[in-house]
């Protein structure tokens, strides 16, 4: 059974009559008797009643064809329905878009993710804020569409570049490092180090550093807030590595910043996606809005 035989046959009771139908559709009225016989010989049933002798049809229904109308109509009507989700899907009238955001990072994308509601303001938003190994991880299992990633990205994964930061040395203002613009990371050595959560790939990525250069660092803290890393650094409890961009919302008054050097390490995130996934087009639409509005990525 196919629907555009439900169509004609619908057709032409709303319109009571072949003739009608036939013109309604743009079809020839051989061409509406035979989609009827077709159908009725499927269904092994009549749908409209005999006209005088059998030779006539008339447009009224058997008691068959009646029920056979009601489930039509039903059927052309989600048939519809289906139609309309593809059309507001693409003209990102409906939909979902869910986002992977470190806590880290997350604040800087607010202003983005304003603008994205302001353009599409019938795409419902979800976000996954874990660190950076958590959204790599949810890309993967394909349960957020796009996310923030620091580091190396997987084979089948893409990415657009958002932000490149370096890494500062933050420190208490009377601490032993006032004055200094650059450290080496080997000269911490022996410092204690206030960290990021396992889940942050920051996190990994210092200990590695510090692991390249032959220490292992003292940690006394981990936390995944940055303001509170920094309110900790304040009170000496130890030094934290922190990217510049955040260590610019700091009052210089009240710590000393220093550029991390040998190795340098930079804060480099990047918008990805799993490419074994179709692309929604609210993906692409929020994609495109991070592409075309990189200079608003900040606090």
């Amino acid at each position: 059974m196919d629907l555009k035989s439900l169509k004609i046959f619908v057709t032409i009771v709303q319109h009571q009559s072949f003739s009608l139908a036939a013109e309604r559709l743009c079809l020839t009225q051989p061409s509406i008797s035979k989609a009827i016989s077709n159908l009725e010989s499927e269904l092994q049933s009549a749908l409209f009643k005999k006209g005088e002798a059998g030779r006539k049809r008339e447009v009224h229904l058997t008691y068959i064809g009646e029920l056979i109308y009601q489930h039509a109509l039903i059927m052309l009507e989600e048939q519809q329905k289906i139609y309309d989700t593809i059309q507001h899907v693409q003209y990102l009238k409906k939909g979902k878009l869910t986002i992977g955001l470190p806590p880290l990072g997350s604040v800087l994308f607010s202003s983005l993710i304003a603008l994205f509601h302001q353009q599409y303001p019938e795409i419902e938003l979800k976000f996954l804020e874990v660190g950076a190994n958590g959204v790599e991880k949810a890309i993967a299992a394909k349960t957020v569409d796009v996310g923030i990633l620091l580091g190396n990205l997987r084979p089948n994964f893409s990415a657009i570049p958002v932000l490149d930061s370096p890494m500062y040395l933050l420190s208490s203002k009377h601490s032993r490092w006032k004055n200094r613009i650059n450290v080496d990371l080997i000269e911490l050595k022996n410092e204690s180090f206030l960290l990021y959560e396992d889940s942050f790939t920051l996190n990994k990525v210092i200990i590695d550093a510090a692991h390249s250069v032959g220490f292992d660092p003292h940690v006394v803290c981990k936390s995944g807030q940055w303001d509170f890393i920094s309110k900790m650094v304040e009170f000496d409890m130890g030094l934290a590595l922190l990217p510049k961009i955040y260590c610019d919302q700091l009052d210089v008054e009240r710590f000393n910043m220093a550029l991390l050097t040998e190795p340098n390490l930079h804060w480099t995130l990047r918008m990805a996606w799993n490419t074994s996934v179709a692309m929604s087009p609210a993906t692409r639409a929020w994609l495109n809005i991070v592409d075309q509005n990189r200079d608003k990525i900040h606090f």
